[in-house]
Formats: C-alpha cells, sequence, structure tokens
C-alpha cells in the first residue's frame, strides 16, 4: 500500500522494522534515511555522523550548540556505561563543560518530517554530534499516529500506521488483516 494515508513496514530477518525518513535539520536536507522504528526509546534521536555529516562540521555545529542557550541540552547513556561514567558525564553536564561529552544530546526541529509515505510536519528530535549508531524513532512520535502490529493477510508480522485523524484505519486493516466487525 503506497500512499500518503497509511505506513506499512514489515518485519524484517534482525526483529525490526526499519523505513526510511526525510526532514530537515539545521538548514540540511537530509532524504530516505534508513531509520529504526523502536517503542522503547522515549525520544527520537538522529546521530548526525551516521547521516553523512563529516567529523569536521559535526564538531562545528556541536561547538555552535553547546554555546547556544536557547538549545536544550541532555544527557543520556546507552546500556553498557558504567555508573562510573554516568556519574563523571553527569558531573560535566553540571559544570557546563558539554563539548567534553560524547553523551549529550541537543533539541532541534526536524522540518517537513515524514516517515515513509507519511508526512508528519515538524516535530522536536534529539540530535548528537558524536554517536554512529541507528537513526531512532522513538515514542515521542509513534504517540501521535494510530499503529497496529500483527500478521497480514499472507503470515507476515507488519506494522501499520497513520495519522491520529485517519477515519478509515479499520477499513485499511481489513485488507491487509483479517479484520471483522463482532
Amino acid at each position: 500500500m503506497k500512499n500518503n494515508t497509511f505506513l506499512v513496514i514489515k518485519l524484517n530477518q534482525k526483529n525490526e522494522f526499519r523505513t526510511t525518513a526525510s526532514f530537515e535539520i539545521n538548514g540540511m536536507r537530509f532524504a530516505a534515511v534508513d531509520v529504526k522504528i523502536d517503542t522503547g526509546c522515549p525520544h527520537t534521536s538522529f546521530p548526525m555522523l551516521k547521516l553523512g555529516l563529516s567529523e569536521e562540521s559535526a564538531y562545528k555545529f556541536k561547538e555552535k550548540d553547546c554555546q547556544n542557550e536557547s538549545i536544550a541540552k541532555t544527557i543520556s547513556f546507552g546500556v553498557n556505561d558504567t555508573k562510573v561514567k554516568r556519574d563523571e558525564d553527569k558531573r560535566k553536564f553540571k559544570n557546563r563543560r558539554f563539548m567534553e561529552l560524547n553523551s549529550i544530546s541537543f533539541k532541534h526541529t526536524a522540518k517537513d518530517f515524514s516517515l515513509g509515505c507519511l508526512s508528519l510536519g515538524d516535530f522536536p528530535v534529539s540530535v548528537s554530534y558524536d554517536r554512529t549508531g541507528n537513526t531512532l524513532i522513538g515514542m515521542d512520535i509513534l504517540k501521535k499516529l494510530k499503529i497496529f502490529i500483527g500478521k497480514n493477510n499472507l503470515g507476515e508480522t507488519v506494522l501499520i500506521a497513520c495519522q491520529q485523524e485517519t477515519n478509515s484505519f479499520v477499513a485499511v486493516l481489513s485488507e491487509l488483516v483479517d479484520v471483522r466487525k463482532i
């Protein structure tokens, strides 16, 4: 189903839902970026190095964001980060030593954001300039959609999503999944 109302994604061999996203951040346009749908991730996260920014450009953007008081900054940790690293990073953050942190993220607006074929408008996202992991679509965006995850008529596990305002969700589900009115 290729229209601008519904997104249908098949579960891949690694048990992931992946699709593409397009958006603009800091005046740079990114198209057909491979993204992972992550229901365990509270905030959408864009690692700029993974998106093709050079290390030099990423450093300059990080420096600019660190100096800009109007840009919100947060730190987040990976599952393998030790308590010592977490405590040290929290201390650096509190002392505003932002450039020393690769666990720091900056709030930006992804303008003209689209997920697969769905145009969703502008969304705040977390941007990091030091990380190279997956580009994650988190619950901050997913909660704005109607979502169904289940088996389609071919027995494939699919994620079907549309905007909250879409009225024909059950009709589309009926085409792809055996849905019956009771």
